[in-house]
């Protein structure tokens, strides 16, 4: 073993007794992101209102999110959550025999 080996051996030892860090570098990530509905209404109000009406796809809005894990993508079960609080619905196309499901979510007609 060489000496440089063994001296990083023990001061990462040292460190380590220390206790757990109180933040890891995805902490911070995380720390930093905005909650889901804030992120998404920023997103819908920058949509052309024609892209917006023809409907969007869960998965496409999921794309264009990012998520709270590293590299990961907005959770499909919260961002439809977030899109009803913010007044969108879901329309479903059931399938026949030459489609299958598919769903598109639409904004709030104005009154």
């Amino acid at each position: 073993m060489s000496d440089k080996f063994a001296e990083d051996l023990m001061i990462r030892l040292a460190e380590y007794s220390k206790g757990p860090s109180t933040s890891t570098p995805q902490d911070k990530v995380t720390a930093q992101l905005a909650p889901l509905h804030t992120r998404l209404k920023k997103l819908l109000d920058i949509l052309p209102s024609s892209e917006k009406n023809k409907g969007l796809s869960l998965l496409g809005i999921q794309a264009r999110l990012r998520g709270r894990k590293k590299n990961g993508l907005a959770h499909v079960g919260e961002l439809g959550a977030a899109l009803r609080r913010l007044g969108w619905h879901r329309r479903r196309a059931w399938s026949d025999e030459t489609t299958s499901f598919s769903s598109k979510w639409y904004p709030k007609k104005p009154k």
